[in-house]
């Protein structure tokens, strides 16, 4: 017999069916998991199998007929047996925890369990009967799992903690808060797991879903879709990523940080983008941009940021749906996580748009250089726009607000 340690950490019991027995038992080894990651567990669990095993071999070798019939018995015992008894539940309702990472692991292990069967002792075979999905069966588990920090046992499946769940969501801070949708979906996969429960007939058919019919405080909403970096973390941002020698990373975060340009703007920058006009070096946005606002417009080029990110061969590389993830990452890693959640790389943009309105610049102004709709409709029908001189005094000031390289 062999004992293979699987990339879960769980070791799993071998042994290789003879050339002669299998026809009878139809496979060419046994296999089966032990449950555990200890090394000395793992040979007393393994025991029995082997046991079992070698019986099966010795028989198809022997007997075939008397193995075909216990065969078939134990495929009919194993169709009608009650969930509760089937192997790995009955006999040890933490058979999950043990499947579970270490770093996961551990989380639980403190919970104190006593008498009670754990919320999550069946979560495994609800889920391989429910979802196909490998992405839907994974976010199953993840919120069976988050609920088993409120309910950790069936017999605490209550309306009260279930709401008790949404009003500890509800009491994070806005930034950490998630949405009414995403709390409504978790709910909805424990509400069908308690459904399926009752239905194999593993907790009280007759209590009610504490799932159905809860309250969903109004607060549970996320904050603006995207909030505006400060300038520090900006600097966070873009040191962090020139020390990972993202040098393309660092050059759009320079452009956006320096022109208010969207992402998918900066991304089609070329040596071709970028124009002289009246002495004023200046990029002129694609005529297929966003809106028609964005479209054909010219932005300045300070010297400054000509000198970190040079016009001379400058090529984005149509990158912005990569850097976009990488920033996200990114950000991930070196901001607070309640401070990282509503932001993105277009929190840079809002950035440069605060700053803009801080520093004195009119609305119509900066709507011109960052490409939005004039919120005045004679301005926005009637007028050709702010001149390139105007363009580039609120260019200045986005210069003057910076002061790192």
């Amino acid at each position: 017999m062999n004992l293979t340690c699987l990339k879960s950490g769980i070791w799993q019991a071998e042994l290789r069916v003879p050339q002669e027995a299998r026809p009878v038992i139809g496979k060419t080894r046994f296999a089966k998991s032990t449950g555990t990651r200890d090394k000395r567990e793992v040979v007393l669990r393994a025991a029995p199998m082997l046991k079992r095993w070698q019986s099966d071999i010795e028989l198809a070798k022997s007997d075939p007929q008397t193995l075909i019939a216990k065969q078939a018995q134990r495929k009919a015992q194993q169709a009608f047996r009650p969930l509760s008894q089937e192997s790995g539940v009955a006999e040890d309702h933490l058979a999950w925890l043990r499947d579970l990472p270490p770093s996961k692991a551990s989380k639980y292990e403190a919970i104190e369990w006593g008498s009670g069967i754990p919320l999550p002792a069946y979560m495994e075979s609800f889920i391989q009967s429910h979802y196909t999905k490998p992405d839907t069966q994974s976010e199953a588990r993840r919120y069976v799992l988050e609920a088993t920090t409120f309910m950790p046992t069936l017999e605490s499946l209550t309306k009260l903690n279930a709401q008790r769940w949404l009003t500890e969501e509800e009491g994070k801070e806005p930034s950490a808060r998630r949405a009414l949708k995403t709390m409504q979906k978790a709910t909805g996969y424990l509400a069908e797991y308690v459904a399926w429960l009752q239905y194999r007939n593993l907790i009280d058919q007759s209590l009610a879903n504490p799932f159905r019919e809860l309250h969903y405080p109004k607060t549970l909403t996320r904050p603006k879709k995207y909030e505006a970096l400060t300038y520090g973390e900006i600097c966070v941002l873009r040191t962090a990523a020139a020390r990972k020698g993202d040098d393309l990373m660092v050059r759009y975060i320079d452009i956006a940080r320096f022109t208010g340009m969207r992402l998918s703007e900066i991304g089609a920058l070329t040596s071709a983008s970028s124009e002289l006009i009246d002495g004023i070096a200046c990029f002129r946005v694609r005529s297929d941009a966003k809106t028609v606002a964005s479209a054909n417009r010219l932005i300045p080029i300070s010297n400054r940021l000509q000198s970190l990110v040079g016009l001379t061969g400058l090529d984005m590389q149509n990158a912005e749906n990569a850097v976009g993830k990488r920033f996200g990452r990114l950000k991930r890693q070196v901001l607070h996580e309640g401070d990282s959640r509503s932001k993105c790389f277009h929190s840079i943009r809002k950035f440069v748009v605060t700053t803009l309105e801080q520093s004195g610049i009119s609305e119509g102004i900066a709507a011109d250089l960052v490409g939005h709709e004039k919120p005045n409709i004679t301005y926005n029908v009637y007028s050709n726009g702010s001149s390139l001189g105007q363009l580039q005094e609120a260019i200045q000031a986005l210069d003057d607000k910076q002061s790192i390289a």
